[in-house]
């Protein structure tokens, strides 16, 4: 239940422990979308978004993300927790992806990796490599955050933020995709973690150099 902070009418809004989209079909677009955090007031229409800890399973890809807002931890700990609960009637350990997101930006940027049937631990090495080349070029430039996003012309490309707070991009091609996943292929056979992030990258890297 929420009071409106403009006309201070109490409110439900729905919040999901779990959203498994094959019980829940509706639900796969409304997290993508964020309609499934946005709070809507039944009076006077205002509304908001309203981050809540769930965990996303779309089973049909063998795919499930926990994702705590702000607390690696926790959200570490509700993966487990399902994982090792034999009430829940999920077995991931048969070829599932299991990932832990703490921040809403990254569990938007995993579900656009998904949809595209890539890989998430590529993704993340060839950001360690794209800004190697920015920082080499320009100096004088930080990245503070870096995404992959998929263009309306069905190109990929990285949005990159700087931190005079100005986006720009690069764009890459599948087969500089398929290169770093054929550098990496051995190792990332072997690796089952499940917080998959610029640190967990840079030790991939320093593993294989």
């Amino acid at each position: 239940m929420i009071k409106c902070p403009k006309c201070k009418k109490i409110s439900e809004m729905t919040v999901w422990d779990v959203i498994d989209v094959t019980d829940a079909p509706e639900m796969k677009q409304k997290i993508r979308n964020d309609e499934a955090f946005r709070w809507h007031c039944s009076e006077c229409e205002d509304n908001s978004l309203i981050f809540f800890p769930t965990i996303y399973h779309q089973p049909g890809e063998k795919y499930i993300v926990s994702y705590v807002p702000g607390d690696p931890d926790t959200a570490e700990k509700c993966m487990k927790d399902l994982n090792n609960d034999n009430e829940s009637g999920y077995n991931f350990d048969n070829g599932y992806t299991r990932r832990v997101v703490t921040d809403m930006n990254q569990l938007r940027e995993k579900l656009v990796i998904l949809d595209e049937g890539l890989d998430d631990r590529i993704i993340e090495l060839m950001k360690l490599f794209i800004v190697a080349d920015i920082q080499t070029s320009s100096q004088d430039l930080r990245i503070t955050e870096i995404y992959f996003t998929k263009e309306k012309d069905d190109t990929y490309s990285f949005a990159i933020r700087f931190d005079n707070d100005k986006w720009g991009g690069t764009a890459f091609s599948k087969e500089n995709y398929d290169q770093v996943a054929k550098t990496f292929k051995t190792s990332l056979l072997a690796d089952n973690e499940v917080i998959i992030d610029t640190e967990w990258a840079v030790e991939m890297l320093n593993k294989n150099m």
